[in-house]
């Protein structure tokens, strides 16, 4: 019975079309997402595929229970409507397509990303799998409307609904580990799913050549930015409906993208903001949802 959701939630899109000298697009230089300003110090892009390569790795460590969704919208108007889930997905299939060849992977490609991809293929191997198969199979999916992290845990549950007819009785999330707390104490709370029936799996980026001193500084501004661009905001906030927070989704969609997961409606977004979200919960979620204890 597959009832572990696994979830990357996406931060850009691949652009495929893009070569640089020739060089076969991996995704291994920056120049081939689309990236903030923020992103690129620390390697960003790396990280996004680290987070994809290990949720792979959990999936296929978890074969008969499991489905893997990649989460994120059209959210990049320099693209085109092609979003951050698909972009991942076909980024993901062609890297371990290449490795399944034995061609020569990109000098960028550091350490820790190259054990993820031998561990995914060995993995494969004890099953018997080749890269078609993986991503031609119904193990690997996408949800292609999430516009932050709120919604990349709450629509990835949808989407499970939809493919699987049932909910998630755990769910393991991949990506940044100074995201944990968002999603542990804030998204999960505010739609009642237990949040000891997830486990988040981080991974950091990366800035290269840093001194330790350096290094520390880095990870401690990523983490006051957390606080002040992201904790802080969902504090008051929990669904991302409102002010600052709500300016930044709509921000994120260009091509005009709204869901219409039938399981949204359990939530009465259409009462939300004639409430407090303290009283929102209160009167329509907690002890309601079909994921509640």
């Amino acid at each position: 019975m597959i009832s572990n959701l696994i979830v990357v939630p996406c931060h850009s899109v691949w652009v495929q079309h893009i070569a640089i000298d020739g060089e076969e697009n991996l995704g291994q230089s920056p120049e081939y997402w689309i990236l903030a300003n923020f992103q690129h110090e620390g390697n960003d892009h790396l990280a996004f595929i680290k987070h994809a390569l290990r949720a792979l790795e959990e999936l296929l460590q978890n074969w008969d229970r499991s489905v893997l969704l990649f989460s994120g919208s059209q959210t990049k108007r320099e693209v085109g409507p092609v979003s951050e889930a698909q972009s991942y997905f076909f980024l993901l299939w062609k890297i371990i397509k290449w490795a399944e060849c034995q061609k020569k992977m990109p000098s960028e490609f550091d350490s820790q990303l190259l054990q993820l991809l031998e561990s995914v293929c060995n993995l494969m191997a004890k099953r018997s799998i080749s890269s078609d198969e993986l991503f031609q199979s119904s193990k690997i999916n996408t949800e292609e409307f999430s516009l932050d992290s709120f919604d990349n845990l709450l629509f990835s549950l949808c989407r499970f609904k939809e493919i699987t007819n049932a909910y998630p009785t755990h769910i393991t999330i991949v990506g940044f580990a100074f995201k944990q707390l968002r999603f542990l104490k804030y998204h999960a709370a505010a739609i009642d799913y237990p949040s000891d029936d997830i486990t988040y799996i981080g991974i950091e980026p990366l800035p290269l050549g840093y001194s330790a001193e350096r290094l520390s500084k880095y990870y401690s501004d990523i983490q006051r930015n957390e606080n002040k661009n992201a904790l802080n905001l969902f504090e008051n906030d929990w669904y991302g409906q409102r002010e600052v927070l709500l300016k930044k989704k709509q921000s994120r969609n260009p091509f005009q993208r709204y869901p219409g997961y039938e399981t949204l409606k359990l939530l009465h977004w259409d009462k939300l903001l004639a409430h407090s979200d303290e009283s929102h919960f209160r009167e329509f979620i907690a002890g309601r949802m079909p994921w509640s204890r």
